[in-house]
């Protein structure tokens, strides 16, 4: 990282309120999270000013579904148990996605610059992971504004049923994304 890159990083903003948590993750979780392998964050640069556009974070997962009952023989006892059994998706989940206010508010003529980003960028290491390793969907726990949800949907991504989101997040919602909307891609 670069003297630039820290600087650009401590100046990131997001207008909305409800972003302040993607800000705050870029400046002060991003950098230990991709030091300990559990998440990988990319800086997005305009190609011409060298500003920072924005940022997004991607970690594999898996999402489990079909959840049902399910009876057994136990070995030891050789009696009958019920145990609850599930089916897995292996994913890629798309833990935090911003653009910086601060750019758009420079380059107000420039509109999409997230489809940009999301077209360009994250959906193009998705697929080429996918060629690698055994990977099905493309997951996001969103904040619950209709406005995000219904881009997401532009973007191409999908919601669950109500019940079966509700057993989705029993089984896997992380605690940061209490309040988030799961949505996915089939890839």
């Amino acid at each position: 990282m670069s003297e630039n890159d820290e600087k650009d990083i401590m100046n990131f903003t997001i207008e909305r309120r409800e972003g302040a948590g993607l800000k705050d993750y870029i400046q002060h979780f991003a950098f230990p999270e991709e030091e300990a392998g559990i998440m990988r964050t990319y800086i997005v640069r305009d190609n011409i000013s060298s500003e920072l556009v924005g940022y997004f974070s991607l970690k594999t997962g898996l999402i489990s579904l079909n959840e049902r009952q399910t009876e057994i023989t136990n070995p030891d006892t050789k009696g009958k148990e019920t145990i609850t059994t599930f089916d897995t998706l292996p994913g890629v989940e798309l833990a935090n996605f911003a653009v910086n206010s601060a750019y758009i508010r420079r380059h107000k003529d420039l509109k999409g610059i997230g489809v940009i980003i999301f077209n360009s960028f994250i959906l193009p290491i998705v697929k080429q992971t996918s060629e690698s390793v055994g990977l099905k969907i493309l997951y996001i726990f969103a904040l619950p504004y209709d406005d995000l949800m219904k881009r997401y949907e532009y973007y191409g991504f999908k919601r669950l049923n109500d019940e079966s989101e509700e057993r989705l997040h029993d089984r896997l919602k992380p605690y940061y994304d209490l309040s988030c909307k799961f949505m996915y891609m089939v890839l």
